[in-house]
């Protein structure tokens, strides 16, 4: 007997049922539809003829699904179901596609405690353009996931109790901006449809369309994810300070992510302060263009410096009952503030070592030292094809 095709319009929360009985049983959701089809239409076929609508027959279907679900677990063998407990925890795969990944390749030196260049690394990462319209891209850095320890040690240097305890972070791969973001993305985004609120087209006190946008709120920066999100239709958002800490040491366990210390030839920032064995250098006193220092090992830039940079968490005061996962803290009653990381051109260098943070008011505006950067979490099937920085 040949197959035939049918039509069926299946009811949405029948079918939001089928697809989370999909996840559930990890078979495919046409298999699953149409084993739930086939065995109530072949059950009723031998009970008696029905006169029902399909509409009906659905409904039936539903309560069916119902009961399987309730009984789905029964024979299975243990490991199964190990496996499905570890599938419904796990992060769902996402359902957007990122541009062409690319390749790219940059130099960045490793110091010493006096900021002379012991040697000079290469190194290579992955990244896709995102178009955001008149011929200006956004770029982004695939980072992989991996284990950390976040926060400083108590003999660090400059260490703060915010810092501290430190401890195990595991993170999933992501995508993090190569750099802040600059005026002129800032005022392509700012162009895109209103969201939630409306934005200043240029904020920032420092002129120049390669500086890093500043003098904006958290919420301002909030809103920008959120048309970027709009208008790609990919879900950009502010890192958690886990994954800008992750992002930032790319690997490193020193103050910096080129060792010891830091001088003003690697980073924008008030380096006639000293912070170990290096020699007072120039104090610019103004924002930098984002790509005019080297890169840390993940090619990203600026971390060190520049900017100060918004993340998604709420200011707390310690890590006491930090999530291991590092998912962004939320705020309560008592604390709104929100987390800065990174120092900027008007702090020394204890503000813009890799573990330092601070918090702000999420409503303040007008201070030329905090920008920020966008994140978009990687889709699973992408991981696995996508290497680690070399060195």
């Amino acid at each position: 007997m040949s197959n035939i095709q049918v039509s069926v319009r299946i009811p949405p929360k029948l079918y939001e049922k089928l697809l989370a009985h999909t996840n559930a049983v990890g078979l495919p959701k046409s298999k699953v539809i149409t084993q739930a089809l086939s065995q109530y239409l072949e059950k009723d076929e031998k009970e008696k003829p029905s006169s029902d609508s399909m509409e009906e027959r659905l409904l039936k279907v539903e309560k069916r699904l119902n009961r399987l679900e309730s009984s789905s677990t029964v024979d299975k063998p243990s490991e199964v179901i190990v496996e499905q407990e570890k599938k419904k925890k796990s992060p769902p795969t996402l359902s957007f596609k990122t541009p062409p990944l690319q390749e790219f390749f940059f130099e960045r030196p490793i110091v010493d405690k006096t900021g002379t260049i012991l040697k000079r690394v290469k190194g290579e990462s992955q990244c896709f353009k995102e178009e955001l319209g008149d011929g200006n891209s956004l770029e982004m850095i695939y980072i992989p996931g991996g284990t950390f320890m976040m926060g400083s040690t108590p003999d660090e240097p400059g260490s703060q109790v915010c810092e501290q305890p430190q401890h195990s972070v595991t993170l999933d791969g992501f995508f993090l901006g190569k750099f802040p973001v600059t005026q002129k993305q800032w005022e392509m985004v700012a162009q895109y449809p209103k969201v939630s609120r409306d934005l200043i087209v240029e904020p920032s006190s420092f002129k120049g369309s390669d500086r890093p946008v500043e003098s904006i709120s958290w919420e301002d920066a909030v809103e920008f994810c959120d048309r970027l999100t709009q208008y790609t239709q990919r879900p950009y958002q502010l890192p958690s300070e886990a994954q800008w800490e992750y992002a930032c040491r790319g690997g490193s366990t020193t103050p910096f992510y080129f060792g010891p210390t830091l001088t003003g030839d690697l980073a924008n920032y008030m380096a006639k302060r000293l912070y170990a064995g290096e020699s007072s250098s120039i104090y610019r006193q103004e924002t930098t263009s984002v790509s005019a220092f080297y890169p840390n090992p993940f090619g990203l830039y600026d971390l060190h410096g520049n900017v100060w940079e918004w993340c998604a968490d709420a200011w707390y005061s310690t890590y006491e009952n930090a999530s291991s996962s590092g998912t962004p803290r939320s705020s309560s009653q008592q604390e709104t503030r929100r987390v800065l990381r990174g120092g900027s051109w008007d702090e020394d260098a204890y503000h813009c070592r890799c573990a330092s943070r601070y918090a702000y008011h999420p409503q303040g505006v007008g201070v030329s030292q905090i920008g920020f950067r966008v994140m978009l979490m990687a889709s699973s099937p992408d991981k696995t094809n996508i290497p680690s920085p070399k060195e």
